[in-house]
């Protein structure tokens, strides 16, 4: 520990000595040429940046020497982004077009960094704030405001992104740059990430193997990092919120540090819940959950090379529900049975600049460790322990003027689960994974770009045998490899963007669905495995088309995903341990649907924003049987006031939900069909200004109406035990710089 102090207190000793070069700069106007003040000024590779002066200027003081990209944006125009060379640039201005509608960002979660509007595939980007207005109570339910992405709930505290209907092993899940790894397969408990230091996430819809790897069929849910502080300044914030509906409070805290070429992000958080009410105002019985997490990250760059060292706890506490028994406790300390999840994940990102090329170079270590306590609270009756070493190397190689873009890149996963416990749900195995890609862009014209790429994974899965008091795992090893493509291409007409994507990709069985073989308590049901599952192997055709304007944008996105050897959890009419019995089974399957939106700014009510989506899906088998569990359709529709106020206190924005759930009856055999529903959101947003001080009072009620409804994709559906009924909440939140 001494080592590591003394190796801090030196960087920043050093930081404040190193030869740094100035970057002046000035953002204007498109039509005007007049200067825009106070834009946001962010260098995508540094993680940081600046804001401009009343003149739209601003100073960059950085070691780093290559090209890096500029993010520039400002409430009223298009974000744009600038490809600039700080070796040999010391100046430039930059022009911002005006626009009334929302913010475009720059996407990273792509094989280039471009803004979302230029990306071949479309990829969705949501900041953490803005996924979180109306207080959800987990990061999966926040996730599920965007479109095409849903809920697979247990209980308000545990939830599974679903993306186009497919989810766990099917989506891959990427945080401080690494691929998380979290026993997945398990439905009874949540993504393993806590939403303390993040500051967007990035969807991208349909097979993404090209990038990802093996398992990547589904989508990809890539979360960024908060950015670093300001260069030269610092900033803490602290928040608080109260849900009334868990009696849960929220609590978050963190520190900024941003000294030249030395940069520190702390942060940490707590939340605690009772169980959550019903419409009924009784108590869904051991639905309590807690959570704490602590996040911190390290950033130092000179010269050619640019360094982030992050790491990150989480540990959740979760009560397991079994039966729809009513309950008026407000306690917060789970009754048996229920789990403790720990997550820690360590990663180590590396960039280097060379003429033409960028290298970079990831390395990350995830431990998860998830126990069960059934009998008592001082043995726990299942401890799996999961421990992945991820290695990730990439190249980025530009020719013709930038026009030719080549990315190549290595990926590999060494992971081992280790069982502590009597119970065993699944067996030692070890996995190895390896892929490498390679993936051209090219922009012949500005408005046209064709991409296309090819990989190569192998996964290798080697278990242990064992017998416990009730089930018998035998000893498997088993390969699984596959080719995958992708190519697209988008093409800009004026207003008017399109794009045409086909991809495939590959997912291996995971353990859970080879061997499996019991009871899965906080998912109510006995699975059984099949050791003879083949990989699954899926080609998707996407379309998009965007029209935007000044004052009006809309989308249509659809789809159609074909899945060779699609693995399933099938119920049967069995009972063991009083218990529904679940097997795993393989068809052929087709996924299709999309989704398409506007969003409507009317001219001349500058503050009134109007936006609407609609999301489908549909899955059959070959037989044209409905498959089980996909999400009844969904149309959200948003009116939202955002003002400009003046003075030290500001009424900031004002907003209206309406998510209307339609009724599920594509199901499949021993599934039960689901009514359609109606959820009424609203809330509102104060700014307090004063000096270097920011306050922030947020406050709204979910489920306005009370409504009593079951969500089809709840876990608690087969007992019986309604979704959260009304909720208020309201929450403070102070930020200094």
């Amino acid at each position: 520990m001494k080592k590591i102090i003394s190796f801090i207190i030196f960087l920043l000793l050093y930081s404040s000595i190193a030869f740094s070069q100035q970057f002046n700069g000035q953002v204007l106007d498109s039509s005007s040429r007049q200067p825009i003040a106070y834009a946001t000024v962010y260098v995508v590779e540094l993680h940081t940046g600046a804001t401009t002066n009343d003149s739209g200027k601003f100073i960059l003081s950085s070691t780093i020497s290559g090209k890096v990209h500029l993010q520039i944006s400002c409430i009223g125009y298009q974000t744009g982004i600038f490809l600039i060379n700080l070796s040999t640039e010391k100046g430039n201005s930059f022009l911002l077009i005006e626009s009334h509608l929302q913010l475009s960002e720059v996407v990273v979660s792509t094989s280039s960094i471009k803004l979302q509007h230029d990306n071949i595939v479309s990829v969705v980007q949501k900041s953490i704030s803005e996924l979180n207005q109306t207080a959800p109570t987990n990061l999966t339910e926040a996730l599920s405001s965007i479109p095409g992405v849903d809920n697979y709930s247990t209980g308000s505290g545990i939830g599974k992104p679903v993306i186009r209907g497919l989810t766990e092993n099917r989506i891959v899940v990427y945080a401080q740059n690494v691929r998380i790894e979290n026993q997945q397969w398990g439905d009874e408990h949540g993504l393993g990430i806590g939403d303390v230091g993040i500051e967007n996430v990035e969807v991208i819809k349909g097979a993404a193997s090209l990038l990802y790897g093996a398992d990547a069929i589904g989508g990809v849910l890539y979360f960024t990092d908060e950015r670093y502080a300001a260069l030269n300044s610092f900033q803490c914030f602290a928040s608080s919120k109260f849900l009334s509906n868990t009696l849960g409070t929220v609590n978050d805290a963190g520190i900024k540090f941003n000294q030249k070429n030395f940069k520190m992000n702390l942060f940490g958080g707590y939340n605690s819940n009772a169980d959550y009410q019903l419409p009924d105002l009784n108590r869904a019985l051991n639905t309590r959950f807690s959570e704490a997490t602590f996040k911190t990250s390290i950033g130092y760059n000179y010269k050619k090379w640019i360094g982030n060292l992050r790491y990150s706890y989480l540990k959740n506490n979760f009560g397991i529900t079994e039966n729809d028994t009513a309950s008026t406790s407000i306690e917060r300390k789970p009754d048996l049975p229920f789990q403790k999840v720990y997550n820690h994940l360590l990663t180590f990102d590396n960039t280097f600049f060379f003429s033409k090329t960028k290298l970079t170079a990831t390395f990350g270590y995830n431990q998860n460790n998830r126990k069960e306590f059934e009998d008592t609270v001082a043995t726990p009756n299942l401890n799996m322990i999961l421990q992945t070493f991820n290695y990730h190397l990439k190249t980025n190689t530009s020719f013709l003027n930038n026009k030719l873009n080549l990315m190549t890149g290595l990926q590999g996963m060494v992971q081992q689960n280790t069982n502590r416990a009597n119970e065993v749900l699944i067996p030692d195995a070890t996995i190895n994974d390896i892929g490498g890609f390679a993936v051209l862009n090219y922009s012949p014209l500005n408005n046209l770009v064709f991409e296309g790429g090819i990989r190569f994974d192998n996964r290798n899965i080697s278990t242990t045998e064992m017998q416990t008091a009730d089930t018998y795992f035998p000893k498997l090893n088993r390969n699984f490899y596959n080719f995958n493509f992708a190519f697209g291409s988008s093409y800009q007409i004026k207003m008017i963007v399109l794009r045409a994507n086909v991809a495939s990709g590959f997912r291996a069985p995971n353990t859970s669905e080879l061997l499996s073989n019991g009871v899965h308590e906080g998912t109510l049901r006995y699975e059984i495995g099949n050791h003879n599952l083949l990989s699954e192997k899926a080609t998707q055709i996407d379309f998009s088309i965007n029209y935007e304007r000044e004052h009006f944008s809309f989308f249509i996105n659809p789809f159609f995903n074909h899945i060779n050897h699609y693995i399933f959890l099938s119920p049967s009419d069995s009972i063991i341990d009083e218990l529904p019995v679940f097997f795993y089974q393989q068809t052929e399957a087709d996924l299709y649907g999309g989704e398409l939106g506007f969003h409507w700014h009317p001219h001349p009510i500058e503050w009134l924003h109007l936006e609407s989506n609609y999301s489908s899906v549909l899955a059959i088998d070959k037989s044209g049987n409905d498959l089980p569990l996909m999400p009844a359709n969904k149309i959200q529709t948003l009116i939202k006031g955002e003002f400009k106020t003046k003075g030290k206190v500001k009424f900031e924005s004002v907003f209206v939900e309406h998510i209307y759930r339609f009724a599920q009856n594509r199901i499949a055999v021993d599934e039960t069909e689901s009514p359609e529903y109606h959820l009424l959101n609203a809330g509102l947003v104060f700014q307090i200004k004063a000096k270097n001080n920011f306050f922030e009072i947020s406050t709204g009620v979910k489920n306005l109406l009370n409504t009593k409804y079951i969500d089809h994709l709840s876990r608690f559906k087969n007992i019986g035990v309604y979704n959260s009924g009304l909720s208020g909440y309201i929450g403070l939140k102070w930020k200094f710089q």
